[in-house]
């Protein structure tokens, strides 16, 4: 009989403090996007790490997905973002981790494969910077090489209307109406990493349609 070790005083304050962020982020994202999601699947059956691989519309995406679950998971976030005083420290409190963009980073690659290799589970966006449009950008295979070096699933998620509600172009985010949902997990094994990124692709331009087709509906 497996029997879990019990939680060390440090882990209960680092979940609480996360529960509690999460929930002020959650009535702040529902009050100004009326968010809804769609097809959640349930993390706590997982038993290794998971990639969530999703679009990038808004510096609002990482809370618009990190509310379906009251479990942590961990973000990325360049490395600028993580000196700016005050905002550093309460983004790392709930798991956000440096990284820098646009060239090769070896301890940010080392963080990223540790964190995986521990069961975690770590939002990551492919495109690399938020859209300029509202359209997909290119999907970098990097995402898809972590995750076969570490045999772990990646699970592709869409965010659809949150860049009407806080383009680049604008300083504050707006009043809007956004949707999110999950795909399928895809497995690399026996994938190369270009293969992966396809699939995944597919699935959110899939889920974008019908995101978008459901906010114009309803």
């Amino acid at each position: 009989m497996n029997v879990e070790a019990p939680l060390s005083l440090k882990s209960l304050i680092s979940r609480g403090h996360y529960r509690f962020c999460r929930r002020m982020a959650w009535t702040a994202a529902k009050l100004l996007t009326r968010v809804r999601h769609y097809n959640v699947p349930d993390l706590s059956a997982l038993n290794g790490g998971l990639v969530i691989a999703s679009n990038h519309q808004t510096y609002l995406d990482p809370i618009l997905i990190g509310m379906s679950w009251p479990e942590p998971i961990c973000y990325l976030a360049r490395r600028s973002l993580l000196r700016v005083p005050g905002l550093s420290a309460l983004i790392r409190s709930v798991g956000t981790h440096p990284i820098s963009r646009g060239a090769v980073d070896l301890e940010g690659l080392r963080t990223v494969l540790r964190l995986l290799r521990r069961g975690e589970t770590l939002l990551i966006f492919p495109e690399g910077t938020r859209t300029h449009d509202g359209t997909l950008g290119r999907f970098k295979p990097g995402v898809a090489a972590l995750a076969r070096r570490c045999q772990a699933p990646i699970l592709p998620a869409c965010v659809e209307g949150a860049f009407e509600c806080w383009p680049r172009s604008r300083a504050l985010p707006r009043l809007g109406r956004v949707a999110v949902a999950f795909g399928e997990p895809l497995s690399p094994e026996g994938q190369t990493a270009a293969q992966i990124m396809a699939g995944v692709r597919r699935q959110i331009e899939e889920m974008k349609a019908v995101l978008a087709e459901r906010l114009h509906f309803e």
